[in-house]
């Protein structure tokens, strides 16, 4: 008997050939990529965490150095003649840093306080590293208003407020800094007390003081005590400038500076360019507050003194004006500028610090005189603007906005991106490929709170990630 056989039917194999005709006839169709029960790609964090690190190195150090460097000495200084072969002192002013307290936005929610506490910390941290680091200058010079609440704190709360002020302006070795004038929110104006001036001058030097920087006589007042009608108060001062003639050279140029600008008619003696506000200086008075001392003090400030220049602050916005003898408009007493404000919480849009350049070649027994025209000018200035506030924040909220959004198409709603995928076959278009790349395997059986949850996850890490990294570049 002859066995029978099962013969099995062996299917040929296609040639090479013919699958490549198969291929290349079969429509080019955008799919997801899948990634297993996975609801996270890969490429996509990576490309969100690279995509933040890029802005915020760009907001947080580019931006940063672009601005100082705009404003480097050689950029304005331009010194001529027998001047040009001296190495000028070189001086910043900072004004109204006015630190922000848990007190500054009481009507805000603590949170919202604390974070624009943060941003603030960082902004001015941020801009005066960068200034010390790329513009060097010899000496800063605070101009008062160095807190927000200084003069309603207890002792314990000062500290802590002292040693955060000391972590946003650290000193620099081989420099000089002068941080002892106090403004209105730092002492008061109207209600003084004597303690709080004190200690004011405790930790940070006495109010009235004068220097010589760059042969030149810099008189520092505290015209704030000197208004005051306390004796206890404003005799300390009054008596200062009183016998300032025998202790100062007569022979150097005089600055002053105040924190409260001195008395003008805003209508007689104006504005320069560079003020924000379109309005006319004001001249007010309120609660622990006064925008200009009294005409009394002013004049016998001018008329004592006779200053080439007087700096001030209080104001927030730049103001360069000339003081003039009243009898007499075309006669100049004095040129005032109030220095902006530094602090991106003070209403004003384009914080800015102002620059000083000395330079008086001093011999007391001069063999001969300068022939240039030129060497009348023993300094020059320039307001230095700062990076512009909010808008490094702004960007971080609407990039991470628009990540948020990816995160909800991809995680959320993905049927709907296989949708408009499949529509898209065969496009060159940069999104259907982005798409593809963000694309995961999503389970028919997640519910949509299934969904949401991984959604709330994921948005959490991107967040806390990119907190990390702004955190990391502003640290102290």
């Amino acid at each position: 008997m002859i066995p029978t056989m099962n013969f099995r039917r062996r299917d040929r194999k296609p040639e090479a050939s013919e699958l490549a005709d198969e291929k290349n006839n079969e429509p080019h169709i955008l799919r997801p990529r899948r990634s297993g029960s996975k609801i996270w790609s890969f490429k996509l964090i990576i490309g969100f965490l690279v995509y933040f690190l890029v802005i915020i190195h760009y907001f947080e150090r580019v931006r940063v150095k672009s601005a100082m460097n705009k404003c480097q000495w050689s950029n304005w200084e331009n010194w001529s003649g027998e001047k040009a072969k001296n190495v000028p002192h070189r001086i910043a002013f900072i004004a109204d840093p006015q630190l922000v307290d848990d007190h500054t936005y009481p009507k805000l929610p603590r949170f919202v306080g604390y974070i624009l506490r943060r941003m603030s910390d960082n902004y001015l941290h941020t801009n005066y590293k960068f200034m010390q680091h790329y513009l060097d200058p010899d000496t800063v010079i605070f101009l008062g208003d160095l807190y927000d609440g200084g003069r309603d704190w207890d002792d314990k709360m000062w500290l802590d407020e002292y040693k955060r002020f000391n972590l946003i302006f650290p000193k620099k070795a081989n420099r000089r800094s002068i941080r002892s004038l106090p403004g209105n929110h730092d002492i008061g104006f109207q209600n003084i007390s004597t303690y709080n001036m004190h200690r004011f001058a405790a930790y940070f030097g006495e109010a009235n003081d004068y220097y010589e920087l760059g042969n030149h006589t810099i008189v520092q007042l505290d015209t704030i005590s000197m208004s005051h009608e306390d004796p206890a108060v404003h005799t300390e001062s009054r008596e200062f400038l009183a016998s300032l003639d025998s202790k100062i050279n007569p022979s150097m140029p005089r600055m002053v500076l105040t924190h409260v600008p001195l008395y003008r008619d805003p209508r007689v003696e104006t504005c320069g360019p560079g003020r924000e506000s379109s309005r006319l200086f004001p001249l007010q008075r309120g609660v622990q507050y006064q925008t200009v001392i009294d005409f009394s003090y002013t004049l016998k400030i001018l008329s004592q003194l006779s200053p080439e220049i007087v700096f001030s602050g209080d104001d927030h916005d730049y103001c360069d004006m000339h003081h003039v003898d009243y009898t007499d408009n075309s006669k100049i007493l004095a040129r005032e500028i109030s220095v902006k404000t530094a602090s991106m919480t003070n209403g004003i849009k384009y914080p800015a610090v102002q620059l000083l350049s000395l330079n008086n070649p001093y011999d007391p027994n001069p063999k001969s005189k300068l022939d240039s025209s030129d060497d009348t000018t023993t300094y020059k200035t320039m307001m230095c603007y700062m990076p512009t506030p909010y808008t490094g924040a702004k960007v971080y909220g609407i990039s991470y906005l628009v990540a948020v959004a990816i995160l909800v198409a991809c995680i959320v709603y993905p049927e709907r991106i296989e949708i408009y995928l499949d529509k898209s076959a065969g496009s060159q278009l940069v999104l259907p490929r982005f798409f593809q790349h963000c694309m995961v395997e999503h389970d028919k059986n997640h519910t949509f709170r299934m969904r949401l949850n991984e959604l709330g996850y994921h948005c959490t890490i991107l967040l806390w990630s990119v907190l990390c990294i702004i955190s990391l570049y502003n640290r102290k």
